[in-house]
């Protein structure tokens, strides 16, 4: 089966993606819960669970495309190899950008050190979602052969995959929890004996979940669509207020009582289990979107060359914008973020247009 036209609920699901990323990334209010206990910063802290989707959609859009099209294995080469080659070129374009911005001395061994070692200093550590999905595209060509034509096996392996990668976070969690109430240690299912059989206990096995999962859901959407609209909208508004709700509640707890600092509700959200169900629920409104929107189409056009150029903008602008006290509020968080979308699609506009930089997104 190949998908030959647009699909605009995906292009709405990557256009919310890049737009929460971007949110997460140009944060610029303050939701310390430690420093400042208020009702008004528990409030905005709550409302940073919602972006723990913001990667996983990523995953998820990924997997309903590629899983629901023609495979042609050495164009699936061509582009493991074309994603490598960016990301390369991209890691030496902004790391000399950034160094510029800031003032540093550009030497070749900082630069080559600070790539090979994706240094957060200089947002290196951004490119690990493009490394989990190379990763993922690596073994594609066999998912997509037991997802064509041995789809037992292939809902074996997500159902286990998820098991030993969401629903062993989620049995530490409650570990933790339970071992919190009663004032009494309780080992964790990290055990040798336990981790020796996970083959997804790497940092980042849940991609595959929210990749295999985004070509099930191809399978199954005509049978969503069945349910009327008004039953499934409210089944997904409720099933993401409590999930939020939820994973805003762990990041209170780990905040706290076990860490003592700010727990990253979405970069710690992205294996959770309440951010796993967030991004169906969201894909389940999403199926509401029938508008052919220019602007949603060029985001989701544009989303890989917006991830490459997003962080660039923010740092040109965000420490000025820190200074302005006045402006450091959620509301304008939110009108900055968008801007910034804004202005990285024109960008990738302009370089699609010149012959040599076109490939470059």
């Amino acid at each position: 089966m190949k998908i030959k036209k647009r699909l605009l609920h995906i292009d709405l699901l990557e256009s919310i993606a890049i737009f929460f990323v971007i949110l997460y990334h140009s944060t610029i209010y303050n939701y310390d819960i430690i420093k400042n206990n208020s009702l008004f910063n528990y409030f905005l802290y709550f409302g940073r669970a919602i972006l723990s989707t913001c990667v996983p959609l990523f995953f998820f859009t990924n997997g309903y495309l590629l899983f629901n099209k023609e495979f042609d294995l050495k164009k699936h080469i061509k582009k493991i190899i074309r994603l490598i080659i960016l990301i390369i070129i991209w890691a030496f374009i902004l790391i000399i950008l950034y160094m510029k911005i800031e003032g540093e001395q550009l030497r070749i061994k900082t630069i080559l050190m600070s790539i090979l070692t994706l240094d957060v200093k200089w947002s290196m550590n951004l490119f690990w979602f493009l490394g989990a999905l190379i990763s993922i595209y690596i073994i594609f060509p066999c998912l997509k052969k037991n997802y064509d034509f041995d789809k037992k096996s292939f809902v074996f392996f997500t159902i286990v995959c998820a098991f030993l990668s969401f629903g062993f976070v989620f049995g530490n969690q409650i570990i933790l929890l339970i071992g919190t109430i009663i004032h009494h240690d309780i080992p964790s299912l990290n055990f040798p004996l336990l981790t020796i059989f996970n083959p997804f206990r790497g940092s980042y096995g849940y991609s595959f979940v929210y990749f295999c999962i985004g070509g099930l859901m191809y399978e199954y959407e005509s049978k969503i669509l069945t349910i009327s609209k008004i039953k499934r909208n409210i089944v997904s508004i409720i099933g993401i207020m409590v999930c939020t709700t939820l994973l805003f509640f762990l990041g209170v707890f780990y905040t706290k009582k076990i860490n003592g600092v700010i727990w990253d509700v979405v970069w710690n959200g992205y294996d959770s289990i309440f951010t796993f169900f967030n991004v169906i629920f969201i894909y389940v409104l999403c199926l509401n979107y029938n508008n052919n929107n220019y602007f949603i189409k060029n985001i989701s056009c544009n989303s890989l060359g917006i991830f490459f150029i997003h962080e660039l903008i923010i740092r040109l602008t965000q420490p000025w914008l820190k200074k302005q006290y006045y402006l450091c509020n959620l509301p304008f968080n939110v009108i900055y973020a968008f801007l910034i979308l804004v202005v990285c699609n024109i960008i990738c506009l302009i370089l699609r247009k010149l012959p040599l930089l076109k490939k470059m997104i």
